[in-house]
C-alpha cells in the first residue's frame, strides 16, 4: 500500500524546487557548444542556430525532469534509476533530433549518415547529458532531503518541549492547588483551635 502511494505521488514530487536550478543549469549546458558553433560559421543562419539551440535546451531540460523524477522514486534500486535515466536521455536525444525542424549539425547533418552511426552518435550525446545531469540532481535531492529531515527533527523537538512544558505546568498547577488546600486546612484548624481556646476560657 505504501509503495502504491509513493508511485501515485511520484510525479508531484518533481516540485518547483527543481525548476530554477534545472532551467539555469540546462540553459548553460545547452549553450556550452554555442561558441564552437559560431566559430564554425553557423551564425550565418541565425534562424537555424537559434531554433536548434532552443530545441537542445528543451530536451536537456526534459532530461533534467526525468532525472528529478528518478532520483525521488524510492521504490526502485539506485542503479536502475541511473540506468533508466541514461537510457531515456539517449532516446530523448534521438527523438528530438529527428522531430526537430532545425539541424543541430548543419556542417555534417546526421540525417545524411548511415542510420546506425547516426543513432549511435545521438545516443552518445544523450548519455553524456544524462551522465552530467543525474549527479547534479542527486546532490540537490540529497541536500533537500537532509534539510527536510533536519526540519522534521526540529519540529519533533519543539513538540516534545511543548509536551514537557505542558506537563510541567500541569504538575505545578496540581501542586499549587494541593498546597493551597493544605494552607486552607491549616488555617481552618488554627481558627478552630482558637475558638476552642476561647470557649475553654469562658
Amino acid at each position: 500500500m505504501q509503495q502504491t502511494t509513493e508511485y501515485d505521488n511520484a510525479a508531484s514530487r518533481v516540485t518547483a524546487w527543481f525548476w530554477v536550478p534545472g532551467l539555469f543549469l540546462t540553459f548553460l549546458l545547452a549553450n556550452s557548444v554555442l561558441g564552437a558553433r559560431l566559430r564554425e560559421g553557423q551564425g550565418n543562419d541565425p534562424v537555424n542556430l537559434i531554433g536548434s539551440q532552443t530545441i537542445i535546451f528543451g530536451w536537456c531540460f526534459l532530461v533534467w525532469l526525468v532525472a528529478a523524477y528518478a532520483v525521488q522514486t524510492s521504490y526502485l534500486p539506485r542503479w536502475l534509476r541511473l540506468a533508466g535515466t541514461l537510457c531515456i536521455a539517449a532516446v530523448i536525444s534521438v527523438a528530438f533530433y529527428y522531430l526537430s525542424p532545425f539541424e543541430d549539425y548543419p556542417l555534417t547533418p546526421f540525417r545524411q549518415l548511415p542510420p546506425g552511426r547516426a543513432l549511435l552518435r545521438l545516443s552518445y550525446r544523450g548519455l553524456l547529458v544524462g551522465a552530467f545531469i543525474y549527479p547534479v540532481v542527486y546532490s540537490l535531492a540529497a541536500a533537500r532531503k537532509l534539510a527536510l529531515e533536519k526540519l522534521k527533527v526540529e519540529r519533533k523537538e519543539r513538540a516534545l518541549l511543548q509536551i514537557r512544558t505542558t506537563q510541567l505546568e500541569a504538575m505545578v498547577a496540581e501542586r499549587t492547588a494541593a498546597l493551597e488546600k493544605t494552607i486552607a486546612q491549616l488555617e481552618q484548624a488554627r481558627r478552630q483551635l482558637a475558638e476552642n481556646n476561647s470557649s475553654g476560657k469562658a
